[in-house]
């Protein structure tokens, strides 16, 4: 076979070879080392990728046109502060985000993609949709910061028809080629180089050193609010890790790209702090927000940097942004989801592309630096508090799964959580509140909708940390009593799949909302006829899909005795140890059904006996009838009932769950023991917190002329003796025209606890 021939891009930035490398991959298998090998190719660099951008956002339009504010309103001390705050929050994100990506595969959407990889699609989004806005909200303050710029050079020019002009040529750029940003984006460096530069050079140039005011009087404002003016300067940690899904190698390029960007743009913020206090006063600070055009080495530099900074920011953000609107989409989280996920032949998300662009132009309408400034600062602390508690959950399982490659200690994400949400509280509490609101009912909303993550997460492994540790917790409590926290846990033997089917209501009922339900197929020498596992666990499935803790297991043995023997032996160690044996004596011999109560009676576990009737079945499952054995003369109510506990439980079970109505009938053949027996119901109805709407029968007469004077109901339920003899068992069945239920406590329940 001829091999195609390969035209490997010169640079990442030459669309059409990209374009034409895409098409190739698509055609070649996903397994194959060629298409590896072009796959890699077609991804960005760290540099490119990573680092540029973030460096880039991070130097941007608060650096130009409110660090100096900032200095003069806080002083030295307090804009240092506020910068330490920013990005110790800023950094502890970092951290955290370049922890986790070195422990999945990172895929499109940037911090959007870890949390729905790590805690689900509806988490992910309840983060992601406000990490969206906050992106679009970035757009909107560069164009401002743009904006202040011009009419530095330009004062007549009207302010409105600046920020117009810049959204829509910046738009229109984004639209036309993803990749220009980042061919801009060299030009930009050398812009913030030479402003930086030259700012630098001021120390030099200024005709007079002022002595810094360590601690500034805030007259503009408190320092929360000026934090949160300044913070959308440190967040521009993500920008890299939004392009995530066009990175060669995101595993290794997020967290070097990343850590060295915050580390450098930390480095100098600090000198432009110091530099800010020494070259000019604290009312000039205040009074200027370009103040650094007039005191730097050479003015127009500083213009050329914040005019290409914000520019290059601007469309930035105008290409970040819809990335995560088209891996929102993708998943089916906002409205329009197939629209908004659509891509171009080169992977450009042009619909998504469109949408941003009116969210930016709306967002406009703020009218002010400022305000933007503090909206997206809410919205990004509560984006890195998430990532944080993302890291928190993940190290504190102490899962193998979890194995990052580049590992933090524990206290940086709980660090980073703590500051994070302080922050939030502090900033603006009643806005905060609102925005955490926001991602609660947001997440409440997606969790209805029952998204279907196609991954695992580590929910699952939230869970079976916290069953882990309950089932520690009970085992050093084993000793104590457990009649508070009885629940119906049962195992039911059957020999053939199908057995299940014919139970599954009655079972149903039984169970609901706690119970767990275990199954045991026994394959036994004495029955040749086939085991059909199939149907068990087809019928296993309607029971979790009720939300029951449903398994089913397989033993062979010699006979139905001896694998309900087996199966309980290996599930007594289990967290959920089975305490109920159900046993339906339409596929079980009399010899078959004692020896299984004999086992239940050895393993101290309750037992079950179903009597079906074959015309009323389960009638309308409305009405249970419990009765209560003469104990005559001795009608004492204590807190173990003579073989009554279970029968009480499980008919209170049937009655909650079908809705129904529930009687206790007790049959006196004695007339001097009339009253007590009706006292006795009473106290009992009333100390077993039944339903006050339970019945009181007492039945004069004798058992058998009982059975046929009750009240009609839907099932009985009796005690069971220890001798047992199923004529006489379904004889009862028959005379109350009513499938009957036989039950033996085990010792360990209590209708009364």
């Amino acid at each position: 076979m001829q091999a195609k021939q390969i035209e490997t891009p010169a640079s990442v930035d030459n669309d059409s070879t990209q374009s034409r490398n895409e098409e190739l991959i698509q055609e070649l298998p996903p397994e194959s080392a060629l298409h590896t090998i072009l796959a890699e190719k077609r991804g960005l660099s760290t540099y490119v990728g990573v680092f540029r951008p973030t460096i880039l956002t991070i130097l941007g339009v608060i650096m130009y046109v409110r660090m100096g504010w900032i200095v003069g309103n806080a002083g030295l001390l307090g804009a240092l502060l506020i910068l330490l705050l920013t990005f110790l929050i800023t950094g502890t994100a970092a951290l955290a985000f370049s922890s986790i990506t070195t422990n999945i595969r990172l895929r499109a959407g940037g911090v959007f993609a870890l949390v729905s990889q790590s805690l689900g699609l509806e988490a992910g989004g309840a983060v992601g949709v406000p990490l969206y806005l906050a992106q679009s909200l970035g757009a909107a303050l560069y164009i401002y910061g743009f904006a202040e710029g011009w009419q530095y050079l330009f004062p007549t020019h009207d302010k409105h028809l600046v920020v117009a002009g810049i959204f829509a040529v910046t738009w229109c750029l984004s639209l036309i080629s993803e990749t220009l940003a980042l061919r801009l984006q060299a030009i930009v460096l050398v812009g913030i180089i030479l402003a930086l530069s030259s700012m630098f050079a001021g120390f030099w140039s200024v005709e007079t050193i002022h002595r810094p005011q360590l601690w500034g009087e805030f007259q503009d404002g408190s320092i929360w609010l000026l934090f949160a003016i300044f913070f959308p300067a440190g967040t521009g940690i993500k920008v890299g890790a939004s392009l995530s899904g066009k990175l060669k190698d995101p595993r290794r390029s997020i967290p070097v790209g990343t850590l060295s960007a915050w580390a450098t743009a930390l480095v100098c913020y600090m000198i432009l702090i110091v530099w800010y206090a020494v070259v000019a006063s604290p009312e000039e600070l205040s009074s200027n927000y370009l103040i650094a055009t007039e005191r730097a080495f050479w003015g127009p530099a500083v213009i050329i940097g914040l005019l290409s900074s914000c520019f290059s920011a601007t469309l930035s953000s105008l290409v970040a942004a819809p990335n995560v609107l088209c891996a929102l989409g993708s998943h089916k989280i906002v409205p329009k989801s197939a629209f908004l996920a659509k891509e171009s032949k080169g992977g450009t998300p042009r619909n998504a592309m469109l949408i941003n662009g009116l969210i930016v132009g709306c967002t406009l309408l703020l009218g002010d630096l400022n305000r933007v400034a503090a909206v997206i600062t809410m919205f990004f602390l509560i984006t890195y508090a998430t990532l944080n508690i993302v890291v928190l959950v993940e190290q504190s399982l102490g899962l193998l799964s979890f194995r990052p490659t580049f590992k933090v200690p524990i206290w940086v994400p709980t660090l980073g959580t703590i500051s994070s949400l302080l922050a939030i509280v502090i900033t603006n509490p009643l806005f905060g509140l609102i925005s955490l609101g926001f991602v609660g009912s947001l997440y409440v909303y997606l969790e209805r909708r029952h998204l279907e993550t196609p991954w695992e997460t580590v929910r699952s492994g939230l869970f079976i940390a916290v069953a882990d540790w309950a089932a520690r917790q009970a085992q050093r409590r084993a000793l104590e009593g457990k009649e508070r926290a009885w629940k119906p846990d049962i195992l039911v033997p059957v020999g053939d799949g199908r057995e299940l089917r014919g139970q599954y209501r009655l079972l149903l009922s039984l169970l609901k909302p706690k119970g767990s339900l275990q199954a045991l197929l026994v394959n036994s020498e004495d029955r040749p006829t086939p085991s059909n596992q199939t149907h068990l666990e087809e019928i296993i499935t309607y029971f979790r899909a009720e939300e029951l803790f449903a398994t089913h297991s397989k033993v062979d043995a010699q006979s139905i005795a001896h694998g309900t023997s087996m199966g309980i032996s290996i599930l007594k160690g289990n967290f959920f140890r089975p305490n109920l044996l159900f046993i339906n004596t339409n596929y079980r011999t009399s010899e078959e059904t004692s020896r299984l109560l004999d086992i239940a009676r050895h393993y101290r576990m309750g037992a079950a006996l179903l009597i079906l009737h074959e015309q009323s079945l389960l009638g309308r499952e409305r009405v249970i009838n419990i009765w209560i054995r003469d104990q005559s003369p001795d009608w004492t109510l204590g807190l173990r009932l003579a073989n009554l506990d279970l029968a009480i439980l499980l008919g209170y079970q049937l009655r909650c769950n079908w809705q129904g109505h529930l009687n206790l009938v007790s049959a006196i053949s004695e007339p001097g023991n009339v009253l007590p027996a009706k006292q006795f119901l009473q106290a009992l109805s009333r100390d077993a917190r039944l339903p006050t709407d339970t019945s009181l029968e007492v039945h004069e007469c004798g058992f058998e002329d009982a059975l046929e004077s009750a009240s009609r109901a839907d099932i009985n339920i009796f005690g069971l003796s220890h001798k047992i003899g199923l004529d006489r068992l379904r004889e009862l069945s028959s005379k109350t025209h009513a499938s009957c239920l036989f039950v033996l406590d085990s010792g360990e329940e209590s209708a009364l606890a």
